[in-house]
């Protein structure tokens, strides 16, 4: 079971039953998403990264079985007709993104050793040394913490009795001074490197949904629904949100500019939101873009040293990721 910080969730605990996965996947890609969706289902999970839209990697599990790339969608697909399951998405920064590739396909450095029998400020200083970019996980059966790793430098810090990531390693040295704590290293390319694949650009969702609809069928010749009907019952995916839904994910983007400019970034919000048009702006891809790149431009004037490509690129993905379920 692999362990991904949950930050900033956009859908949790969606019945994968009443989704058409090949058209949200796509519509993900399409609106410049970074994050993941995930899904589980019985002895089963899948996650897929996107990184501006870029599928950067699809991992599947199932019991001892691991599947990457089309394999792993495959099986997504095929899990998800046979036992249904649940879908999470979570928006995340481009960094976050990366260290969430480096722990589901990242080259392992440590896989689990004692953290008692490791120099850890030596593993630290050949991070540093190596410009790692990645993850540092200490956990126990119960507990579970990890620091991020960006040109060989922490970035955040997150463990699992949180929502958010944290500027502190506190929690991450209390998990590493557990009895029989264990620790793993996961490093990965650059993100620049790493957008470089885009797996939707690589296969055909559709193909692939239409021919595990056909395997499914073909097991239980029994039922009569044909592949065009079953393909086509979940259309939940595709409906237009209503006012509440669009008011939620309004309120959404005021916390994220929030925590990159205070006050002042609630404020900013509103005003081009309202200046715009209103809410439903929101649900054309043109007059978002055009909203997004007001909101950089008034963001420069506010506070020019903000982060103000990763905060555009995290409103961009909530909206995305908020309307593509």
């Amino acid at each position: 079971m692999y362990f991904l910080p949950k930050v900033n969730p956009l859908y949790e605990q969606i019945s994968a039953n009443k989704t058409f996965l090949p058209n949200i996947l796509e519509k993900l890609g399409k609106g410049h998403f970074t994050g993941y969706l995930s899904h589980s289902a019985q002895n089963s999970e899948s996650y897929c990264i996107f990184a501006k839209g870029k599928l950067i990697c699809a991992v599947s599990t199932e019991g001892k079985r691991d599947k990457t790339g089309f394999e792993a969608i495959i099986l997504l697909f095929d899990r998800i007709l046979s036992s249904g399951g649940e879908i999470n998405v979570y928006s995340m920064t481009p960094d976050l993104a990366m260290c969430a590739h480096a722990l589901l396909l990242g080259t392992k450095l440590l896989n689990g050793d004692e953290v008692r029998q490791v120099d850890i400020k030596n593993v630290f200083a050949r991070l540093k040394g190596q410009d790692m970019n990645g993850v540092v996980r200490f956990y126990t059966a119960e507990r579970s913490a990890m620091m991020f790793y960006k040109d060989g430098l922490p970035i955040g810090f997150y463990h699992d009795s949180i929502r958010t990531i944290e500027t502190t390693p506190d929690e991450a040295r209390k998990v590493a001074a557990l009895p029989g704590a264990r620790v793993e290293v996961c490093s990965t390319k650059t993100i620049e490197e790493l957008m470089l694949y885009d797996l939707l650009q690589m296969v055909n969702l559709h193909k692939l949904w239409e021919a595990a609809v056909e395997k499914r069928a073909s097991t239980q010749p029994r039922q009569h629904s044909s592949p065009e009907k079953m393909a086509a019952v979940p259309s939940i995916a595709i409906m237009e949100p209503g006012s509440e839904k669009l008011a939620e994910l309004v309120e959404d983007l005021k916390e994220v500019a929030m925590a990159y400019l205070s006050k002042e970034g609630r404020v900013l919000i509103e005003k081009c939101i309202r200046e715009a048009g209103g809410n439903s702006i929101l649900l054309d891809e043109d007059k978002t873009e055009a909203l997004l790149k007001r909101i950089e431009d008034e963001t420069r004037v506010i506070d020019s040293d903000a982060r103000i490509e990763e905060m555009v690129d995290l409103m961009r993905s909530e909206i995305v990721g908020r309307l593509a379920v």
